[in-house]
């Protein structure tokens, strides 16, 4: 579908902005503008990496990521996401959503060294239908003994990024990721914003993943909140249906939308829909009729 197919269809929807996300083409941009304003659109907010990386060998968010120990991987990410700022500043978007990464876990052999290890947590749920709570504290301290040099690794990313973002009024904001292994989980996120107060680094909060990480066991959604919701400049809207299927429309998954009036209480907080493409048109008409039920207009 082509940026004024596109925009056509969200404005039909009821909705007044749009996030540009991570498969935009740098050749769409013009288009995008052009659109934009013909529908009487905005775009506050993108999703790095936008427009796609030269050199990205594959598609998605997490082709290079800010926190890899590798320092080829991560220069390469630094040059994306640098790219991504300046598209921030050419649409008068205030925020980019960024993926941190995956850290990658390892445990004990069974005579000397270590394995790789992924975590279970996903697979545990599905069988029990429960958390494991045994489980869930094996996996948290092999996270714990491996995060460091995402976290070393990041530093150095936000060294080079903060100035430049700080610059120009834009934040740099963190997604909570499901899986064990995302990086940064909210704890840290929490110790970032402490090593670095700026205004331009914020966290972004993904209603659909944080009910996933909350399922399983891995981080309940209160504690996440706690710890990042006072640097929260925006959120992702979705539902989850099942065990794990997400980005469904609100109402066609069992999330509790109104425990989470908190995230809706400050306006200036984005609020961006993230349903799958197989979403129908009338869900998501249903969908944003129940947030704007639950949290006015402005949902």
């Amino acid at each position: 579908m082509s940026p004024a197919a596109m925009a056509s269809a969200v404005r039909a929807l009821g909705f007044e902005r749009v996030e540009l996300g991570y498969f935009t083409r740098d050749t769409e941009l013009p288009e995008w503008e052009r659109s934009l304003a013909a529908e009487g659109l905005s775009a506050p907010s993108l999703h790095a990496f936008c427009p796609m990386p030269l050199e990205m060998p594959q598609l998605g968010p997490e082709v290079f990521s800010l926190a890899s120990p590798e320092r080829a991987e991560r220069e390469a990410a630094l040059r994306a996401m640098l790219r991504s700022l300046d598209c921030a500043v050419r649409f008068g978007a205030s925020a980019i959503v960024c993926h941190g990464g995956r850290v990658t876990l390892r445990e004990p052999g069974m005579l000397f060294g270590s394995r790789p290890y992924r975590s279970r947590l996903s697979e545990a749920f599905r069988a029990l239908g429960r958390p494991d709570p045994a489980l869930v504290a094996h996996e948290r301290e092999l996270r714990e003994s491996a995060a460091g040099r995402w976290m070393d690794a990041l530093s150095f990313s936000l060294d080079v990024l903060l100035p430049r973002f700080e610059a120009v009024g834009v934040t740099l904001a963190f997604e909570n990721l499901p899986g064990l292994e995302a990086f940064p989980d909210p704890a840290e996120c929490a110790f970032l914003r402490r090593r670095f107060p700026s205004p331009s680094l914020g966290a972004w909060y993904d209603i659909g993943h944080g009910e996933r990480k909350r399922r399983v066991g891995d981080w309940p959604v209160q504690e996440t909140l706690d710890l990042t919701l006072p640097f929260t400049v925006g959120m992702h809207i979705h539902d989850v249906r099942g065990a794990e299927e997400d980005h469904r429309a609100p109402g066609e998954g069992s999330v509790d939308f109104q425990a989470l009036a908190p995230l809706f209480s400050v306006p200036e907080r984005h609020r961006v829909f993230e349903p799958s493409p197989a979403v129908p048109t009338e869900a998501l008409r249903r969908g944003l009729a129940l947030m704007t039920d639950l949290f006015g207009k402005g949902a």
